[in-house]
């Protein structure tokens, strides 16, 4: 049973119970899990020792964690490279899973999703988003940049979808 009592874990086997406890209804990453420890009161060695056993048995997989994250990612899908880092990031992912994580998007699923969120946004406010005008442009891109995409990506989505060059100098 999870224990979320205020008591502090005092032995390796209170930490490793906590754990595997919250590990039962999700993964964590490593700096996660230690943090989890940490607030429920338990001394650095036994953090230390705790994690590394959870890491031994598999328990803690770093790697998988920030695969799951990814594919929780994939599911919003207005969003672009960038913010897949950020998230990843957030979720306190290790900056050496990062890379080969953010490589798992093509640079086709990324120019898809940004169509896919230039064609809401437009469906959304289509007088505020349009690209005939500069204003309409400049919104634009400030709609899909702050959901993570290049302004390689943000050009392609105009362009494609309103079927005409329109250079972001224009902005």
């Amino acid at each position: 049973m999870l224990n979320r009592s205020s008591k502090s874990l005092t032995t390796e086997q209170e930490a490793y119970d906590y754990a595997l406890d919250m590990l039962s209804y999700r993964d964590y990453s490593r700096k996660d899990m230690e943090l989890k420890l940490r607030r429920k009161g338990a001394e650095a060695e036994i953090i230390k020792n705790t994690v590394q056993k959870l890491v031994e048995y598999g328990f803690l997989d770093e790697r998988r964690y920030a695969q799951r994250v990814f594919e929780a990612w994939l599911s919003k899908k207005y969003y672009g490279r960038s913010h897949l880092r950020l998230e990843l990031q957030k979720k306190n992912v290790a900056d050496r899973y990062v890379n080969g994580i953010i490589a798992q998007l093509s640079d086709t699923m990324e120019e898809e999703r940004a169509e896919n969120a230039l064609r809401s946004c437009l469906k959304r406010n289509p007088k505020k988003y349009n690209a005939e005008t500069q204003e309409g442009r400049a919104a634009i891109s400030r709609f899909l940049y702050t959901r993570g995409f290049s302004s390689k990506y943000i050009q392609k989505s105009i362009n494609n979808i309103h079927g005409s060059i329109i250079l972001m100098d224009d902005c």
